[in-house]
């Protein structure tokens, strides 16, 4: 099922969240084996830092992660005032890529 893949997506990308950080949105793009999340962060060292731990190759999350934007307003949320928005690319043998849970299912 979709929903166990992308709740087990979350517990990891969740467990790989700096201290002083929170997920606040996962988007899947169109873009085949790609996804767009959205950090917020106390502040800009640690949205950064958002980016260094999802693309460590330790995690097995993501093969690449890109930040698209760090914007820090303390007006809009006083408590996590920087956001980032990111984009990431699986890892081939990410378990909780579709197209690998389809090929699981093929063999």
């Amino acid at each position: 099922s979709k929903q166990i893949i992308i709740s087990e997506l979350i517990k990891q990308v969740g467990a790989v969240m700096p201290e002083n950080s929170v997920l606040s949105d996962i988007e899947i793009s169109k873009v085949e084996g790609g996804i767009d999340l959205t950090a917020d962060a106390r502040d800009q060292n640690t949205a950064t830092q958002v980016q260094v731990n999802l693309a460590d190759p330790n995690n097995k999350l993501f093969d690449k992660v890109d930040i698209v934007s760090v914007n820090c307003d303390s007006t809009t949320n006083p408590e996590y005032p920087c956001k980032v928005i990111l984009r990431a690319l699986f890892t081939k043998n990410n378990p909780f890529s579709f197209t690998n849970q389809n090929n699981k299912d093929k063999q």
